[in-house]
């Protein structure tokens, strides 16, 4: 389990852990902006296509901050009025971004390892234990 000061070292030091946080301050201004709910699509799709063309691993924490960008031009239809527009929108993506930023400076503490890596990562046994046993 990664301790806080690994996280807020993460969140300090590495360029996309400050990416989610300067996105969010951006989306949290462009909120009050009136009629503006299909934004956040376009940019959902804009950034996608930024992290498939250029990650070359796809990141969790990018990908779920996108979900939370693309359903929020959906979810903006249903509210009724303004207010309470501006108060789900602003704790939507507050939440989206602490989880993607959370995810993101824990992941560097976890090694994920396909099933064809594995035995390739695993220590080899020497012969010498092998010849003993026999």
């Amino acid at each position: 389990m990664p301790d806080i000061a690994h996280i807020a070292n993460s969140l300090a030091t590495d360029p996309l852990a400050g990416l989610l946080l300067a996105i969010s301050l951006s989306i949290a201004l462009i909120i009050p902006a009136q009629r503006l709910w299909w934004i956040h699509a376009l940019l959902a799709a804009f950034l996608l296509i930024l992290s498939l063309a250029f990650h070359d691993k796809r990141h969790l924490s990018f990908d779920s901050y996108l979900v939370g960008l693309l359903a929020f031009a959906a979810v903006s239809r249903d509210i009724p009025n303004q207010p309470l527009l501006y108060r789900i929108g602003i704790s939507w993506f507050a939440c989206f971004t602490l989880i993607s930023a959370v995810i993101y400076a824990a992941g560097e503490r976890i090694q994920h390892r396909t099933p064809l890596e594995r035995p390739f990562s695993e220590p080899a046994i020497s012969a010498a234990l092998i010849k003993r046993d026999t």
